[in-house]
């Protein structure tokens, strides 16, 4: 096996655990969230949409202002996208 192979599943397991990681957070920001919003204004936990993700944020951040869950929801993706591209790279979608 050729060693960008090698770096290239590497970085397709690195997506999968940092997917999986921030879906995590972002449940666990939601159960948060919930437990501060009136009944009829909590988030639901099923069908997620960019507007709803974002109003999330804005949520979070207003009720937990010196909460840590977002800079880490934000630092998983990143990091998911940087191993996106390096898998990119390994399988040669980059040319030589």
């Amino acid at each position: 096996m050729s060693t960008r192979l090698l770096i290239g599943i590497a970085a397709i397991a690195g997506v999968s655990v940092c997917g999986l990681m921030s879906a995590l957070v972002n449940s666990k920001m939601v159960d948060q969230v919930n437990g501060r919003l009136p009944k009829d204004v909590q988030f639901s936990p099923l069908g997620w949409y960019l507007s709803k993700t974002l109003r999330l944020h804005r949520e979070y951040r207003r009720l937990f202002p010196d909460g840590h869950l977002l800079l880490q929801v934000r630092l998983l993706i990143a990091l998911m996208f940087g191993s996106l591209m390096v898998c990119a790279w390994a399988l040669g979608f980059f040319g030589r």
